[in-house]
């Protein structure tokens, strides 16, 4: 096997371990798993693009590799289709760099735009305690969206809005509606 060809191997098994499933057979990562760290999970997204960036450069691992101007973002079904979908609840950042490696050519959509997109759709509302600053509606939920507070590794309590797979689709078909 080429090096390049490892190299794509390894970095499937990182991104499926980013998104929670075990890359061997396909099952969903325990609760209980060090993989299902947060602190963790960033760490394998970020070294899961360095991986796909030394990839698309032929295996050349460069800081200053020039890439093409994009453009704006574009919703297309057949790409929309090809958006990774984590098998584990996960960020609307997280959801947006996934939408952002299926459409490589475009502009990533903004988090803010996407979350007043969300919130004219009913799904997210604005916080009455201000911070984060949208929080999933009560009736969410059952299209696979929520806010639960979480604490971080300092003991401070925070609030997250986590989007399973049905609520990632959701944010995904959403992104048809989307005027960057």
């Amino acid at each position: 096997m080429e090096e390049i060809e490892v190299l794509k191997h390894a970095q499937t098994y990182i991104e499926k371990l980013a998104n929670g499933e075990n890359p061997l057979d396909g099952s969903a990562i325990t609760e209980d798993s060090v993989l299902n760290n947060v602190r963790i999970v960033r760490c394998l997204y970020y070294v899961n693009d360095v991986l796909k960036k030394v990839v698309e450069n032929g295996g050349v691992v460069s800081r200053k590799v020039k890439k093409p101007k994009k453009d704006d973002f574009v919703y297309d079904e057949e790409r929309a289709a090809k958006v990774n979908i984590s098998v584990r609840p996960i960020a609307l950042s997280i959801i947006l760099s996934n939408v952002h490696e299926a459409f490589p050519n475009c502009k990533k959509p903004s988090f803010e735009k996407v979350s007043e997109l969300l919130k004219a759709k009913g799904i997210l509302m604005d916080n009455p305690a201000g911070s984060p600053r949208y929080v999933a509606v009560p009736e969410a939920a059952e299209q696979g969206v929520w806010t639960e507070q979480g604490i971080n590794q300092a003991g401070m309590t925070y609030w997250r809005t986590l989007y399973d797979d049905a609520g990632q689709r959701l944010v995904i078909t959403s992104l048809a509606d989307y005027k960057g």
